[in-house]
């Protein structure tokens, strides 16, 4: 069926299996429902959610209907949510209603049969426990604790960027923002982004994803089928990979614990000093390390866009690190306070471009009325809500230019950030990105330190296959407009701003790799 992507049968799929809770009760009938597009008789709109780009999709609605849209998918509801204050008033006030997951019997019975995938599951002992352990994570994080290895990994970012101008500057992207994480996670420097670990860490991480769609296996569309005895295909596919993750977590684990990876406080060192059983500590490491991977590589690649699309913000912002930070050293953290222009461009890489641009879906648990612009809407339990960030962030009331890369948005008439900061992109409430400490330092260093050291241009050499020069864009065509909505490889040229910058990277580089062994003391033996 031709645009019935994974995408499409996706959302229907949630919908269906988020409905089989809802309650039709009399209330419900009888409740106003927000402004939504007409739908067919029995399938509602279905047919009408697009096969890719569905973020676009959830705007569009947004942008015509309003700031909460509902959706009819073949008799149960789905609701949209393209306005920050709504969001946080739902999502985030009234937590306690609107804080579970839509239940996937898959992932239920055979990927996580022991309900320990906290950031998938439903609002329970297990989302509780995960969120206790990473906030007192992410408080250590706050602390600076982990500031110095976040340098280290940016610096070796720019010697890699300067070795090869840029040639392989996606590849350096996802090095340094694997490698952040999982030094941070398990002492696991990743110094070429060629580590076997590594590579067994992003495959066990795209599998988990693929698994938890609801179009991983027939048995979440006919959950009946799942009686069928015998070594089914979707329960050998399971069980191999917990076998595999089992593996690789418990190994990496194990090096960690026993300070055979590193001499760091590492997460997984502070995991296990909680006492929870290895099967918990695995999922909770998967969950944690594999979203700030990802967030942290996409919002690099969208940055390294826009300086591309939008050069006009970059002398403005190399100005104000030049008069602080100088020419005879790299910005560090210590910086930070003193250059609110750099904490503008992080925020305005999070607004123009997020990462997960139609939001991971939250489940109510009980009826509830939402007002909005005055009026009361009806939301009954089981409904299946997306706080829409890609509706949210370019709000035509909130963002003036809104498609456009403006850092300054931010910043009042004094030249300092405003107060009162909103962002829907790293989510809401009990469900929002416990990382954010984490993904936000590890997006300013990087960015303050490439600005310090480069100018980006756009690549004047002609596509291999076509012979033409490169289009840059930033539409939804440049964009691969799944859940993680990663831009597609372009190419880009980094020039030093002088030779004297170039040579300090290299002296800066060479002191720091003398305090390698401090900071990683097994980093050779990886």
């Amino acid at each position: 069926m031709e645009g019935f992507s994974l995408q499409h049968l996706a959302v229907a799929t949630i919908a269906l299996l988020g409905g089989v809770y809802i309650v039709r009760s009399h209330a419900a009938s009888r409740g106003r429902r927000p402004p939504g597009p007409p739908g067919l008789p029995l399938l509602g709109n279905v047919l009408q959610v697009p096969g890719q780009h569905l973020a676009t999709y959830f705007r569009g609605l947004c942008e015509e209907y309003g700031g909460l849209v509902s959706l009819n998918l073949a008799g149960f509801p789905v609701f949209l949510i393209g306005d920050i204050r709504l969001a946080k008033d739902v999502l985030e006030k009234r937590s306690a209603k609107f804080s579970s997951r839509p239940s996937i019997p898959y992932v239920r019975h055979h990927v996580d049969p022991a309900k320990v995938y906290w950031g998938v599951g439903e609002q329970d002992e297990t989302h509780f426990i995960g969120r206790k352990l990473t906030a007192g994570l992410m408080a250590a994080v706050r602390a600076g604790e982990t500031e110095p290895l976040q340098q280290f990994e940016a610096l070796l970012n720019m010697t890699h960027l300067l070795h090869d101008g840029g040639k392989n500057w996606f590849h350096h992207m996802d090095r340094v923002s694997a490698s952040m994480v999982l030094a941070a996670a398990f002492g696991l420097h990743c110094p070429t982004g060629e580590e076997p670990d590594l590579k067994e860490v992003i495959a066990c991480i795209a599998e988990f994803v693929s698994l938890c769609t609801p179009s991983a296996s027939i048995i979440n569309v006919l959950p009946f089928l799942d009686i069928i005895p015998g070594p089914m295909p979707w329960r050998k596919r399971a069980q191999t990979y917990r076998k595999r993750e089992d593996a690789l977590y418990d190994r990496l684990i194990t090096d960690a614990v026993s300070g055979k990876a590193s001499g760091m406080n590492t997460w997984a060192a502070a995991f296990a000093r909680e006492d929870k059983p290895e099967g918990d500590q695995r999922r909770l490491m998967n969950q944690f390390t594999g979203a700030a991977i990802e967030t942290t590589a996409l919002s690099l690649h969208t940055f390294i866009l826009a300086c591309i699309l939008y050069p006009q913000w970059i002398p403005r912002a190399q100005r104000e690190i030049d008069a602080i930070v100088g020419q005879d050293r790299l910005p560090s953290f210590k910086d930070r306070p003193r250059l609110p222009y750099v904490e503008a461009i992080v925020r305005e890489t999070l607004r123009w471009r997020p990462a997960a641009r139609f939001g991971v879906p939250h489940q109510s648990t009980a009826d509830d009325v939402v007002e909005y612009k005055g009026t009361e809407y009806f939301i009954p339990k089981g409904s299946i809500i997306f706080a829409v960030p890609w509706a949210i962030e370019h709000e035509w009331g909130r963002f003036e230019n809104h498609d456009m890369f403006q850092p300054e948005r931010f910043l009042d008439d004094t030249n300092n950030l405003k107060s009162g900061y909103e962002t829907s992109a790293f989510g809401f409430g009990r469900r929002a990105c416990p990382g954010i400490p984490f993904a936000e330092r590890s997006l300013w260093i990087n960015i303050a330190m490439i600005l310090w050291t480069f100018n980006i241009r756009k690549s004047e050499e002609p596509e291999p296959k076509t012979g033409l020069s490169f289009k840059y864009d930033d539409s939804d065509l440049a964009f691969s407009g799944e859940f993680s909505n990663a831009p597609f490889k372009f190419p880009a040229v980094f020039e030093p701003r002088s030779v004297h910058r170039a040579e300090v990277v290299g002296q800066e580089w060479a002191e720091c790799e003398k305090d390698l062994n401090v900071l990683l003391p097994q980093h050779k033996e990886r």
